[in-house]
């Protein structure tokens, strides 16, 4: 019996079912048909591959049924497939299995221990963290089962997504960044270890255009015009730079980016770290400027370093290659490693911070235990994320500074080296908290260089009055003796 499916694939939605990487990224701008291409995607090889088990995940159930489960009925005729409404099932009449699923909280994907996933889909996937994205892709194994017809392309693991949300950095860093688009590349991140020959899985991007769909309708690019510019570029182009809900608004690289260079030895120079084993721990070396201008230097301008400016100068990031997953290094190692840096360097550190987090005991010696026995002595940070938040942004947008014979300009009070280039990778990219947006960034992202320089910058406040010297030195002890944050509005 002969049956015609009402589906005919789109140039790059072609490429995606034709592809033979093993992992591919089809992300981009809304209404690029992503969605669709992805569950006929599970429908092909759970058609052409009796016994196929096909996972299509989204973050949360509602958006499971209205953009896939609701779809089904009419995509797929009942002689071929019986959707299970108790099971929320696709039910192929050859033995396969389309499963719809969803992943709301961070630990749901622990529900997938043991399962194993011949095809593997993520709609919007940059709605889930890197941690859950890597987790389901552990699953993606064929265990003893073999495909009838797409031996060599099966597992596999497809995303679909547009810019943005908390797997946003993730997605970049693997897909866009690794080569140019619609070109395929061997993502080595995933290398097996114990053998030398595997080169890792081979893995695409395609990119999504509103142009790519002839069904959109004609005028649904412009009503993304009134988003907020930076949300409407990403969506309408699907552009990765473009970071929707953006935390750190103001960094710039035109105004805060320096070329490298040494600190003179007079200035003073201090250390922040954000601790960190199964996840990154970020080192950061500031200094201090003391009002000079930094000379121009292959190709890059001079740039004015008013006095009081902090400048992250160097950074060492305990991560193992890939995004969010750190050394596992024991505190005294690093420790020793910071001493030996500053030994290659020959710096005196005036002072350092270090991340509450390294006088937990746990019962037995803390990280800041470890860290002293090493003569690497911290103070401890101030880890209010509103205040700490404020520091950085206004750090970032600096004070006019009057020259004479000159204009007023405003001139940061915040500058990063090029040089730290796992800060210029992750906070650029980091997004608002989706509860609390005055908190800056959210929870479950890459902001380890974020929370390393909020320590730093918390440690030298930046004033401009005396109020607000009265609020840095005092603020705290008054906030501890009312049992309460202080509240600016209050009238008694």
């Amino acid at each position: 019996m002969d049956i015609t499916l009402a589906y005919t694939p789109q140039p790059r939605q072609a490429l995606l079912h034709n592809t033979p990487a093993r992992q591919i990224l089809y992300g981009g701008a809304v209404g690029g048909g992503k969605s669709h291409g992805l569950r006929w995607d599970a429908y092909d090889f759970c058609l052409g591959n009796p016994g196929c088990q096909a996972y299509l995940f989204r973050r949360s159930y509602t958006e499971l049924r209205d953009n896939h489960i609701m779809h089904v009925r009419y995509e797929i005729p009942e002689v071929l497939a019986t959707y299970a409404e108790t099971r929320n099932n696709l039910e192929f009449s050859n033995g396969s299995i389309l499963h719809f699923r969803y992943c709301e909280k961070e630990a749901d994907v622990f529900r997938y221990q043991g399962t194993e996933m011949h095809w593997c889909g993520i709609d919007e996937a940059g709605q889930f963290t890197d941690s859950q994205i890597n987790y389901l892709k552990s699953r993606n194994r064929l265990g003893g089962w073999k495909p009838a017809r797409d031996a060599g392309r099966l597992p596999r693991f497809a995303l679909a997504s547009n810019p943005g949300g908390p797997g946003h950095n993730f997605l970049k860093e693997i897909f866009v960044n690794s080569a140019p688009p619609e070109t395929m590349f061997w993502d080595r991140t995933m290398k097996n270890p114990e053998n030398p020959d595997d080169k890792g899985w081979l893995s695409i991007y395609i990119p999504a255009k509103i142009a790519d769909n002839k069904y959109i309708d004609a005028n649904y690019a412009g009503a993304l015009g009134g988003l907020p510019p930076e949300m409407a570029k990403a969506y309408r182009e699907g552009d990765w730079d473009a970071v929707v809900g953006k935390a750190i608004w103001n960094l710039d690289r035109a105004r805060h980016q320096l070329r490298p260079f040494t600190p003179p030895k007079h200035w003073t120079r201090f250390m922040s770290i954000d601790w960190g084993t199964a996840a990154p721990f970020s080192v950061l070396w500031l200094t201090v400027s003391e009002g000079v201008e930094l000379a121009s230097k292959d190709n890059w301008p001079a740039v004015w370093l008013p006095s009081g400016a902090v400048i992250v100068y160097e950074e060492w990031y305990g991560w193992n290659g890939r995004p969010n997953h750190g050394l596992r290094m024991a505190p005294q190692d690093v420790a020793r490693e910071i001493r030996k840096i500053e030994a290659e360097r020959k710096e005196i550190m005036d002072y350092r911070v270090g991340d509450t987090e390294m006088w937990a005991s746990k019962g037995g010696p803390s990280a800041s235990e470890w860290f002293r026995r090493e003569n690497v002595m911290l103070r401890q940070a101030k880890k209010d994320r509103k205040r700490n938040f404020l520091e950085i942004i206004a750090r970032l947008a600096g004070n006019p500074t009057i020259k004479e014979g000159a204009a007023p300009v405003t001139d940061p009070m915040l500058f990063v080296t090029v040089n730290c280039k796992h800060f210029w990778r992750t906070v650029p990219a980091l997004t608002l908290d989706d509860v609390d947006p005055e908190k800056g960034p959210g929870d479950g992202l890459e902001n380890h260089c974020y929370d390393s320089l909020a320590y730093a910058c918390r440690s030298r406040p930046f004033i401009t009055t005396q109020e607000q010297r009265y609020v840095a030195e005092w603020g705290d002890e008054i906030e501890k003796a009312r049992g309460k944050v202080a509240d600016p509005y209050a009238t008694a």
